[in-house]
């Protein structure tokens, strides 16, 4: 596994619960796109999941070879537009409830050969902003370095 794989591999993960694989599953690549598709999702359908990018938590192990076991962070934005979401047309799925969704698809899911791990804290409530109520799921996922 790669550093790459990290992120389409949660984003699967994620679709294959039989609860979120119809939502919208949005990877941010940095680039601004995530924000025009997370928009869209939440106008029309109320409630997306944002995978973000991969993040360094430390190191788990290290050898004299200079071999490392890395954490890297799996986070997990559930934003809902409560309005549109429990309105006709919306997915129905509160934000409470997707993140706990989330958390269930993502807590031993397969990356590569390593498994993820709920962090801990396993999610935190961001709060609401102009009617986007926000949770962050955090997970941790070990991805082994060994030099050249």
């Amino acid at each position: 596994m790669t550093l790459a794989e990290i992120q389409p591999a949660i984003r699967e993960a994620l679709l294959r619960h039989p609860d979120l694989a119809s939502l919208p599953v949005i990877l941010d690549d940095g680039t601004g796109e995530a924000n025009r598709e997370r928009a869209t999702a939440l106008k029309t359908r109320g409630l997306c999941l944002l995978v973000w990018r991969p993040e360094a938590g430390g190191i788990t192990a290290e050898s004299p070879t200079g071999a490392v076991v890395c954490e890297v962070l799996v986070l997990v934005f559930v934003e809902e537009s409560r309005v549109v979401n429990r309105g006709e047309g919306g997915t129905g799925i509160a934000a409470e409830v997707a993140t706990q969704k989330v958390m269930s698809a993502l807590s031993g899911a397969r990356v590569g050969h390593q498994r993820v791990a709920l962090d801990s804290p396993p999610f935190d409530n961001l709060g609401a902003v102009n009617g986007v109520a926000r949770f962050l799921v955090s997970g941790v996922v070990e991805l082994p370095v060994v030099p050249l």
